[in-house]
């Protein structure tokens, strides 16, 4: 999709990013270099001392004479190793706290802002919505469409919908799970004694039954495509889990505005 800024058209009316969003915007982007930086020291430390503990493995192993196991045990050692990696995590969840809580914050003042502007434009009735960073707003009645988000530069975005959409569809995702269960029965088995020191087991039966269990799990996605005047068009998408029903009110809701 993509995140191109679009500029000031005939059919869209562009409003100067709220100074609470910038600094908001601000403040998360310095909390996600604090978390690249310290996933890169730790990854490089981690490596460097995984490489340097196999290295010597391998240098002694092969001292010793061991020209063919020495550099596969090795190899072996320092892929288990690797294994080590996922509980390093741990070292900079700190820092990936700070960015949750700093994008958290960034949604609220996002969604605050959007609500002051709609409400100042006098357009009537509208809805709005807000998803992973994107704040998208509809004027039925008015055929006008809002946004803010990266697409329009963090910039109050409001447009002509009967100029600018150009598709609107949910799109449906389906993932299935299956799970198989096998369950082993045994029948009794009978023991014959014919004399005190000697005697035998009867044959018994098994049984094996296998269950099938398949889950499908949709979810839906409402899919804009828009298009401002002499630029490129682009696709505003915003999920709604498996909510189908609020999907196609949104769907339907533009449409309104479009005037389909």
């Amino acid at each position: 999709m993509s995140t191109q800024q679009i500029a000031s058209l005939p059919d869209t009316t562009l409003t100067a990013t709220p100074a609470p969003l910038t600094e908001a915007l601000n403040l998360l982007q310095q909390a996600q270099v604090r978390l690249d930086e310290r996933v890169r020291t730790i990854s490089r430390v981690f490596l460097a001392v995984i490489s340097v503990f196999c290295a010597y493995l391998l240098i002694k192993w092969v001292w010793a004479g061991h020209y063919i196991g020495g550099p596969i045990l090795a190899g072996i050692i320092w892929f288990l190793l690797g294994l080590l990696y996922g509980p390093v995590s741990l070292l900079w969840r700190p820092q990936q706290w700070a960015v949750d809580k700093a994008w958290k914050h960034a949604d609220e003042v996002r969604r605050e802002a959007g609500k002051a502007f709609m409400e100042s434009q006098a357009l009537g009735a509208y809805r709005w919505i807000t998803r992973n960073g994107r704040m998208l707003g509809v004027y039925p009645d008015s055929g006008m469409l809002y946004l803010l988000a990266d697409h329009s530069g963090e910039r109050h975005a409001l447009m002509d919908a009967t100029r600018v959409v150009k598709q609107v569809r949910v799109d449906e995702q389906a993932q299935t799970n299956v799970t198989s269960n096998t369950t082993t029965t045994h029948s009794s088995r009978h023991v014959y004694g014919f004399t005190n020191n000697w005697g035998m087991i009867g044959g018994g039966k098994s049984r094996s039954k296998t269950t099938t269990t398949s889950t499908t799990v949709r979810s839906f996605t409402l899919q804009v495509q828009l298009q401002c005047e002499g630029q490129h068009p682009f696709w505003v998408e915003m999920p709604f889990g498996a909510d189908w029903q609020e999907a196609q009110n949104w769907k339907l809701l533009i449409e309104q505005a479009v005037g389909r």
